[in-house]
């Protein structure tokens, strides 16, 4: 996968995050419904920040400036994420 391409997915995942879509909406409910630090107010603000500040092709493409990225020829590889469950949008 180019970077182009990987750049255009995370772009996609921010203008998700900004729209109304209701299963997206029932998500973040839950989570404050789940979870009493998830205020909704902050639960949209934090949305709002990563969508806004870091899921735009112009911050996508200035913060993989500085790093020397592979096109991905081989086969798809899993990848296993652990994050933390009590910060919000993680």
């Amino acid at each position: 996968m180019i970077l182009r391409d990987r750049i255009g997915l995370l772009k996609r995942l921010g203008s998700y995050m900004l729209s109304d879509d209701i299963r997206w909406h029932e998500a973040r409910q839950k989570a404050s419904l789940h979870n009493g630090w998830f205020i909704p107010e902050f639960v949209e603000l934090a949305t709002e920040n990563i969508a806004k500040r870091f899921l735009t092709a112009d911050e996508l493409i200035n913060w993989s400036s500085h790093y020397k990225m592979q096109t991905l020829n081989s086969r798809p590889q899993r990848v296993g994420i652990v994050m933390a469950g009590n910060i919000p949008m993680v």
